[in-house]
């Protein structure tokens, strides 16, 4: 319930409210879904959000969804380094097309295009494996 209120109100602008909600239920009760959409919310005090996600990663090092919200609360500071750690840790744990976007996104800012387009090619084929299966025509000769 709390992840489809907060996911609403995200959608409608209220984020300082979803952020509030979302933490607030993190404290009580952590939950992995809940931790990856606090990291899609924008609230009033970026700094202070990644803070509070940092605490989290204390009693949850492993939790890949955790790490890709450290990594974009740590954009949303423009923290690189920081945000490019964090989304390396969330990939080495698990593959997953939204932090290869991330991550990509971030490395493209940063000129590593020849990186950035292997990530986003790896998040694409993430999303449907199947793709991979499909015949593909032979490169073209000259």
């Amino acid at each position: 319930m709390v992840l489809a209120y907060a996911e609403q109100l995200r959608q409608l602008g209220a984020e300082n409210e979803a952020e509030e909600i979302l933490r607030t239920a993190l404290k009580r009760d952590y939950e992995t879904h809940l931790a990856r959409l606090y990291g899609l919310v924008r609230g009033s005090d970026p700094a202070k959000q990644l803070q509070t996600a940092e605490g989290w990663l204390k009693a949850h090092p492993q939790d890949p969804g955790l790490l890709l919200t450290l990594g974009r609360l740590s954009l949303q500071n423009r923290l690189w380094g920081k945000a490019r750690d964090y989304l390396e840790d969330s990939l080495r744990l698990q593959r997953n097309p939204e932090a290869c976007a991330e991550l990509a996104r971030l490395l493209a800012g940063l000129g590593e295009n020849e990186r950035s387009n292997q990530l986003f090619q790896e998040g694409l084929g993430l999303l449907d494996e199947r793709l991979l299966a499909l015949p593909l025509p032979d490169q073209v000769r000259a």
